[in-house]
């Protein structure tokens, strides 16, 4: 949990949740949705704290966002960030699964969620269908961007809405699909 972070947008006046992806000596990079962050181009990300020391707020630049697909990412200084979480393997049909977000209060919640499936959506306005988990509740306010993990603690999903009952969560599949089209690969290689 401590890979989620608190994401607050001053231009879209939102609110919401992201995952770090990526940890190298200077930066980080945090995967979020795009509508917690369609305007800005600088965002405000907070970092949990722990026992030992008090969470922080850092600056953070609007790297890449797809509305489409409703992904973006986020890049960072490193400095107090904590360390990455992986993504899912293309193709995975998850077990178990736990959403991840900032709903409320000063530090990430963790809930256990049960998939309906997998499902083919289009966004408002949008040309193309994205590939989404559904799952049997809507996200809470506040986790929008926030992760969405298997029972291996590997991103699946990211919370991009709900229809007032189900929740939505972009298919690990598209994240990796969007990095890939934006150049940012890298940001996910296997064998790193």
């Amino acid at each position: 949990m401590s890979a989620t972070v608190k994401v607050t947008s001053a231009a879209d006046d939102k609110i919401g949740s992201g995952v770090v992806i990526r940890r190298t000596k200077t930066q980080a990079f945090v995967l979020t949705a795009c509508h917690v962050v369609e305007k800005a181009k600088v965002v405000e990300v907070r970092v949990p704290g722990t026992k030992d020391t008090p969470g922080k707020t850092l600056k953070a630049e609007v790297l890449e966002r797809e509305p489409a697909a409703d992904l973006a990412v986020l890049r960072l200084s490193v400095e107090g960030v904590p360390g990455a979480v992986p993504l899912a393997p293309a193709g995975v049909k998850p077990k178990l699964v736990l959403s991840v977000g900032w709903e409320k209060g000063d530090a990430p919640g963790a809930l256990d969620e049960s998939l309906k499936g997998r499902v083919s959506l289009r966004k408002p306005g949008a040309a193309n269908v994205v590939a989404c988990f559904e799952t049997v509740r809507k996200q809470a306010e506040g986790r929008s961007g926030g992760p969405l993990l298997d029972e291996s603690g590997r991103v699946i999903g990211v919370a991009t809405g709900h229809d007032g009952k189900t929740g939505y969560y972009v298919h690990v599949d598209e994240v990796r699909a969007f990095l890939k089209a934006n150049a940012l690969g890298w940001i996910v290689e296997e064998d790193r």
